[in-house]
């Protein structure tokens, strides 16, 4: 019987979600059909919420469904950004795995511990318990939140009051048993798929890489790991954009100001970056140990090659006009170089463009909220006087 192809370890798509999908064709291996599913799961949560509050709208809310900010960030901008995210993730992802088998990285007598790796890691990502888990969590978290909102004496668009309390209206039994669930759904299941990628990672790390002290890329060859590791800034954004969103509504319509978030927003930037880097340093005992093999090869192997230079060159009585041109001094010269690569090479996979993405995804979509501190224009006078 002929064996089956193994699938290429990718992190999405996976789990009995997507398979439903592409079992309803939905979905197909060649087309992913990002764009319109994402359309389609916007405006299945946040439409029905529309005509819900039209034709049942509530005079006594504190918070109208039009001035919700953080309820249209959810459904018309996050929401939507989950699932488009899939593409850049799976196609990053599968890059990263397939160049640890191209590029010899990974030697032929580890290649299969690397496969089995490769299907222990699509396994996790297909599991169908994790994502009942992810569901059962995202429910409780649902659960909770909504507990928490009722509870409070603002009334917002999808609750009703009457006398035995704060209540669901029908636009809120939408907001709260689909559209929600959905949103916070995608958010946990990438948290779990990032969490695979982490392991899988850690696990990789243990095989005894062919890392280079010389390499070009000045991270024995792990480069490649850190330029694609950027593409989790799209989560990192998205959580931004939610903590926002939440954030403009307290400021605008429950007097908090945004210093009081000041805090918060600190954290989450350091939190973005140290989750976005973290996976990466499982790779640092293999570079460590790398560099350190190859600072004493090629020491020993550079003062061999000096002395033989010196001894053929520099005798006493000899000619050294024929060295000007010679192939010894080129070798010489690449030498020195290959060694400066060593001296720099990095033992922590940090790139600072790396560490940017990660930032700046999370702060990015804070920073309209500057305009409840000053007006536009101000912000503007001030961003143009520190450029100038």
């Amino acid at each position: 019987m002929k064996e089956r192809p193994q699938r290429e370890f990718a992190l999405a798509p996976g789990g009995p979600v997507d398979r439903a999908q592409a079992w309803m064709k939905i979905t197909t291996p060649d087309s992913p059909r990002l764009g319109p599913r994402a359309l389609v799961a916007a405006l299945l949560a946040w439409l029905p919420l529309v005509v819900m509050v039209i034709l049942h709208p509530n005079p006594e809310a504190d918070i109208s469904f039009l001035r919700d900010i953080a309820a249209h960030a959810r459904f018309l901008l996050i929401l939507p950004l989950l699932l488009i995210a899939e593409g850049p993730i799976r196609e990053r992802s599968r890059m990263v795995v397939s160049h640890f088998r191209s590029s010899g990285l990974v030697a032929d007598e580890d290649i299969p511990r690397f496969d089995a790796l490769v299907r222990k890691g699509t396994r996790l990502v297909d599991s169908t318990l994790a994502e009942l888990l992810v569901m059962l969590l995202s429910a409780a978290l649902v659960y909770s939140a909504m507990r928490g909102v009722l509870s409070e004496q603002a009334v917002f668009w999808f609750e009703k009051v009457t006398a035995q309390g704060h209540g669901l209206s029908l636009a809120g039994w939408w907001y709260a048993a689909v559209a929600t669930p959905v949103f916070v759904f995608l958010m946990v299941r990438w948290l779990w798929r990032y969490l695979v990628w982490w392991w899988f990672l850690g696990r990789v790390a243990t095989i005894d890489l062919r890392l280079t002290g010389t390499h070009p890329d000045r991270a024995g060859g792990l480069g490649f790991v850190s330029f694609h590791q950027s593409v989790f800034a799209f989560l990192t954004f998205a959580v931004g954009c939610a903590v926002s969103a939440a954030a403009a509504n307290r400021i605008l319509y429950a007097g908090a100001t945004l210093v009081s978030y000041k805090v918060p927003i600190i954290g989450i930037a350091a939190g973005a970056v140290i989750l976005g880097i973290a996976p990466l340093l499982v790779f640092t005992p293999r570079l460590l140990a790398a560099k350190r093999n190859g600072w004493s090869t090629y020491s020993q192997f550079s003062s061999d090659y000096v002395l033989k230079f010196e001894q053929k060159w520099f005798t006493p009585g000899g000619t050294r006009d024929e060295a000007l041109g010679s192939g010894d001094i080129q070798s010489l010269a690449d030498l020195g170089g290959s060694f400066e690569r060593l001296v720099h090479m990095q033992v922590v996979l940090l790139d600072r463009r790396l560490i940017l993405s990660f930032l700046f995804a999370a702060v990015g979509p804070m920073l309209p909220l500057l305009l409840t501190m000053m007006p536009l224009k101000e912000i503007i006078r001030v961003l143009l006087k520190a450029l100038i």
